[in-house]
C-alpha cells in the first residue's frame, strides 16, 4: 500500500480486497514478539480482552492458548476465515465478531484489556474522535489499553502510517494514564523484516 493509501479511511470492502490478494505486508503470521513481551513482563493474567482489527488472528489465538476470554473483530470476512481456521489448528476458542468496531462498541460492553496492533495508526488521521470513543466505551477504569503503532522513520515509505510520541501522549493520554511508552517493533509479512514502532501501555 502506498503512504497516501494507508492513511485515508479505507472501507470493509477496501480491507476485504487486501486480504483477497495474498498475505498483507502487515501480517506476519505468528504473535507480534511485543505483545509476549507485555504479558509476561506485567504477568496479565487470563482476562476479558478485546482484540480490535484482529485480521487472520495470530496474535487473538495467542491470548486464547493463555486462557485469555478472547473477543476479536474485524471487518474482513476473508481475514476472519483465515482465523478461524488458525484457531481450529490451535485448538483453542474465542469469540471472532465480523463487523465494525464503531458499531460493535455501542452495545460489546467493557473488557479487562483491549489490544490495537496497527489499527489506531491507520484511523487517527480520519477517524480519531470516532475511535476515541471507542476505546472509552470498551474500557472501564482500571482497563488495559496495548497499542502497537508505526513509529517515525524517514528512510523505509514502504512500512506502517508513522505516529510521534507527542501525538500518543495527546491523543491517547486524554483517556488514559500512560504506564509505558517504548521503542518496538512491528513484524510483517517479508521474511526478515520489521518496522520502527511505538509500544504503549495505558490503562484508564
Amino acid at each position: 500500500m502506498s503512504r497516501q493509501l494507508k492513511t485515508k479511511y479505507l472501507s470493509s470492502a477496501d480491507w476485504d480486497g487486501v486480504y483477497r490478494e495474498g498475505t498483507p505486508r502487515w501480517d506476519a503470521g505468528k504473535p507480534h514478539a511485543e505483545l509476549v513481551r507485555v504479558l509476561d513482563e506485567y504477568q496479565l493474567r487470563p482476562q476479558t480482552v478485546l482484540e480490535i482489527g484482529c485480521g487472520s488472528g495470530a496474535d487473538a489465538v495467542l491470548l486464547a492458548r493463555r486462557r485469555f476470554e478472547v473477543t476479536a473483530i474485524d471487518c474482513s470476512p476473508i481475514a476472519l476465515e483465515r482465523a478461524r481456521l488458525r484457531a481450529e489448528q490451535n485448538d483453542v476458542l474465542l469469540r471472532f465478531v465480523l463487523g465494525d468496531i464503531h458499531e460493535f462498541a455501542a452495545n460489546a460492553g467493557q473488557f479487562d484489556f483491549v489490544y490495537d496492533a496497527g489499527m489506531y495508526h491507520f484511523v487517527r488521521e480520519t477517524r480519531l474522535s470516532r475511535y476515541l470513543d471507542v476505546l472509552w466505551r470498551v474500557t472501564r477504569p482500571g482497563s488495559y489499553y496495548l497499542c502497537l503503532a508505526g513509529a517515525s522513520s524517514e528512510t523505509d515509505e514502504a512500512g506502517p502510517p508513522q505516529v510521534d510520541e507527542d501525538d500518543i501522549r495527546y491523543e491517547l493520554g486524554r483517556l488514559f494514564e500512560i504506564v509505558h511508552l517504548r521503542p518496538a517493533r512491528l513484524e510483517c509479512a517479508d521474511p526478515g523484516r520489521d518496522y520502527p514502532a511505538w509500544s504503549c501501555l495505558m490503562r484508564r
